[in-house]
């Protein structure tokens, strides 16, 4: 990492241009005015990039499968959203969704929903540039990490799904809570004798909004809470200076903060829970077998995080690109490691290797803590961009030996493949497949007379054969929504509100059910065959 410079302002060379600048003023001026336009251009391209990646997604014609039921429930059961958040103890959660789906009158408007994660991603990586600069990183690694963190598959996610927003919000807070930490920190060290009372009353203020912050954020997405390690990771990259002493003081002062966050949230959560406020999900337990919990994490949690370009699949393709990727970044990530504890002594190696193995595992916490195992990237946000932060610095550090000219080639090249792959993989494995199902049971609503009472509609929901993307992962990649009991319906729903907006007591109108097969010897009026979703089947994806 480069000696930290102010953020936009150059590097003063040469005395005669100083002294040309003296007496000539308005090339000052001129100066300045370039730096500020300079300035203003960077952030308006880390802050839309996203937007501009994600764009044939965000504006696609189509919902995920939460999506039909929120609409109907935060215009019909208001309240309904809240309580099933809550029960997952993610109460700000549940009031955020209902806010937004409030708003929000059909699925041809979520694309809005999808912009503001894609802008909240571009809030993300500004911020993450601006930080990244404060804390020490040179210009480029800075750039370079805050390109990257929008594009990698957990931020795909969470630009393509409606409900995601709030994910981006919560590391957004989370990032808040480390500096206002770090600040503190910086405050009672400073802080001596009586004159330092008021500093220290001070830096306690930025304590508790430290933990304030890190209460919402938890309160939120608990896994996107645990975003506050990566600025903390920065910063331990870029702090060439600690000894292990100092090194492992300050580490568990941050990381007591986010403990300590998480208890209080799940402590509010309990009282809220013996209160009857909200009812708690029996989803809600703690992990009792740890050695299978161990190996599942070093199956699926870490090869994803590690594998930023190639996905993981159900069905295994590609797998050896997979853990090829996965493979290769790893050693990067070692090699980087070693440079460390060559270039600058064995305490500095230790400290690096010893944030390597710890940070993305602690980044990981609320899912290893969890009995759950079920392995997704929108949960894994926090350990992918931790790695993300060891590698560019390991990239960097490895190719000192470069010129400035093929370095900087070189990283465009990676950011142009990664950009592509992340609007790839958000339009082929979820915009389009989703836009199948919700076009296919939005043709039947039309089909629908609903000037006469009592008309019949069957949809034959899907299955996985009939997937129409060769890569699926989970319930985000390539998956179906309409293979399902509730969700058909919920579409069916949501279709005909679209159609029809101001027709009153729609479902009075007609009967719909669904089920894997059509019955046989019953009349229906409307049929709606979810199978035909495999004649959209395209070797696209990967």
């Amino acid at each position: 990492m480069s000696t930290p410079e102010p953020i936009f302002a150059p590097t003063i060379v040469a005395p005669p241009a100083v002294v040309n600048d003296i007496a000539n003023p308005s090339l000052i001026v001129h100066r300045s005015g370039a730096l500020a336009l300079r300035a203003w251009i960077l952030s308006a391209m880390l802050l839309l990039a996203p937007t501009i990646a994600y764009w044939p997604t965000t504006f696609h014609d189509f919902g995920l499968r939460d999506d039909y039921s929120s609409l109907r429930e935060a215009h019909e059961e208001p309240g309904k959203i809240l309580q099933f958040c809550a029960s997952h103890a993610r109460p700000v959660y549940g009031w955020l969704l209902q806010a937004s789906y409030g708003q929000t009158s059909s699925v041809q408007n979520l694309h809005w929903m999808r912009c503001l994660a894609a802008l909240l991603l571009g809030v993300i990586s500004l911020v993450s540039f601006r930080s990244l600069r404060s804390l020490g990183w040179s210009f480029y690694t800075s750039l370079s990490f805050a390109l990257l963190i929008a594009v990698i598959p957990s931020s795909q996610v969470i630009a393509s799904w409606a409900i995601g927003w709030p994910y981006a919000a919560a590391a957004l807070l989370a990032i808040g809570g480390f500096f206002a930490a770090e600040g503190a920190m910086t405050v009672m060290r400073n802080a001596a004798g009586r004159q330092g009372m008021k500093s220290r009353r001070f830096g306690m203020a930025q304590w508790c909004v430290a933990l304030g912050l890190m209460l919402v954020s938890a309160l939120i997405y608990q896994p996107s809470a645990l975003f506050y390690l990566v600025p903390m990771t920065a910063a331990l990259i870029a702090r060439r200076d600690l000894t292990l002493a100092q090194a492992a003081r300050w580490t568990v002062s941050h990381l007591g903060l986010v403990c300590l966050s998480l208890v209080m949230a799940y402590g509010t959560m309990s009282a809220l829970y013996m209160r009857g406020v909200f009812e708690k999900s029996d989803r809600i337990a703690f992990e009792q077998h740890w050695v299978a919990k161990i190996a599942w994490f070093l199956a699926e949690p870490l090869p994803n995080a590690l594998s930023l370009l190639v996905l993981n699949d159900d069905h295994y393709r590609n797998h050896a690109l997979y853990m090829g990727c996965a493979g290769i970044v790893g050693l990067v990530l070692l090699a980087g490691a070693y440079l460390q504890w060559q270039r600058f002594g064995r305490t500095r190696g230790m400290i690096w290797l010893t944030g390597l193995l710890g940070l993305p595992v602690f980044a990981c916490a609320v899912s290893l803590i969890a009995s759950e195992r079920y392995a997704t990237y929108r949960t894994i946000l926090a350990m992918t961009a931790v790695l993300l932060c060891f590698l560019v610095a390991s990239v960097s550090a490895l190719a000192t030996n470069l010129s400035d000219r093929t370095r900087k080639i070189l990283a465009s090249l990676a950011i142009a493949v990664a950009f592509l792959c992340a609007q790839h993989h958000v339009y082929a494995l979820i915009a389009v497949p989703q836009g199948h199902e919700w076009h296919l049971m939005e043709n039947g609503a039309r089909q629908l007379r609903i000037d006469r009472p009592h008309r019949r509609v069957f949809a034959i929901a899907s299955t996985e054969a009939d997937i129409s993307t060769p890569t699926v992962y989970h319930d985000e990649f390539g998956s179906l929504s309409s293979n399902s009991e509730w969700v058909p319906r919920e579409m069916f729903k949501r279709a005909m509100h679209d159609l029809h907006p101001n027709v009153p007591n729609l479902d009075a109108r007609y009967d719909f059910a669904t089920g894997p097969k059509l019955p046989s010897g019953q009349h229906y009026d409307v049929i709606i065959d979810m199978h035909r979703l495999r004649r959209f089947y395209t070797e696209d994806g990967f």
